[in-house]
């Protein structure tokens, strides 16, 4: 094993850490690390549409005037309740809120509220013009918590792979810059996120991503994290890449070195995908793990 790796080295260049091109790219392809996302795709789009059809919501919402700058709101059904954001994935190219409005069935379960959030895509948009896209969803949420029966301080962000490292951008801004209490955002819930960007810059992502180093480590939650604590829960599949999950286990361990309260976890036997469907699942363990954060997190 030792020769043969020593012999890909030489006619093979690593490009990131112990990864040749094909390797590190094989490593961040979601989409092809299972047979095909589509039943999944399929699976959200119709809990999503019984979704918005069972509980009360408002839709289409503007959080501002730029392209997909919109988000559906789901209120809670007392007053002064959490509020959980949530964030889709796609590699910042592809799907929409409609597919996630699932996500707010245990949310309002749990007495919460749930936004789920539109943003710029690219190559409409690049990298930092969709985090502060983002940031000003969050802002306005913030802003505008009492319309849905939310708590301006008691505001939770989720996101799933893309919206992963979206969260966690969230997490390390400066909320006082737009008129909000420093600690409005009470945790954050990550699942398959994205925290490094630099092994995605330097793999087939950046084909479409289009980032440099600079925009990689500006973007990078690794490397910016909140200036007081935040609780943060990461989880990754037992069946993702060994890159996935280290996204997720490092990016736990940077909060717990500064003292913050952060658990990882891998459900078994969960993929890139199916990960997203225990949340909606009772008695699961990211279900649970999203209840206790929205329901026992200080005010």
């Amino acid at each position: 094993m030792a020769r043969f790796r020593e012999a890909r080295q030489l006619s093979e260049p690593l490009v990131y850490g112990a990864y040749t091109q094909a390797e590190l790219n094989l490593q961040y392809d979601a989409a092809g690390s299972v047979p095909s996302s589509d039943p999944y795709f399929a699976e959200w789009a119709l809990a999503s549409e019984l979704t918005r059809a069972t509980l009360r919501c408002e839709l289409d919402v503007a959080y501002g005037s730029g392209e997909r700058e919109s988000l559906d709101v789901f209120p809670a059904t007392q007053p002064n309740a959490p509020c959980l954001v949530w964030i889709h994935g796609g590699y910042w190219r592809r799907l929409d809120k409609s597919y996630f409005s699932f996500l707010a069935e245990p949310a309002v379960a749990a007495g919460a509220a749930a936004a789920i959030l539109n943003y710029p895509l690219v190559p409409s948009a690049t990298l930092d013009e969709i985090v502060g896209a983002v940031r000003r969803a969050y802002a306005w949420i913030a802003h505008e918590a009492r319309r849905f029966n939310a708590d301006a301080n008691r505001i939770f962000v989720g996101g799933h792979s893309a919206g992963g490292q979206l969260a966690g951008m969230l997490a390390a801004t400066k909320w006082t810059a737009y008129g909000l209490a420093a600690d409005s955002l009470k945790g954050i819930f990550t699942a398959s996120g994205l925290f490094d960007l630099e092994p995605v810059r330097l793999s087939h992502v950046n084909e479409w991503l289009q980032i440099d180093r600079e925009a990689a480590h500006r973007n990078s939650p690794m490397l910016h994290a909140p200036q007081h604590s935040i609780p943060l829960i990461s989880a990754a599949g037992g069946d993702e890449t060994v890159e996935f999950k280290k996204q997720s286990r490092d990016f736990v361990a940077t909060w717990s070195a500064l003292g913050y309260p952060a658990r990882y976890f891998e459900p078994p036997g969960r993929n890139h995908f199916s990960i997203v469907d225990d949340l909606a699942h009772d008695g699961s363990e990211m279900s649970g793990a999203l209840r206790t954060l929205l329901t026992t997190s200080p005010r």
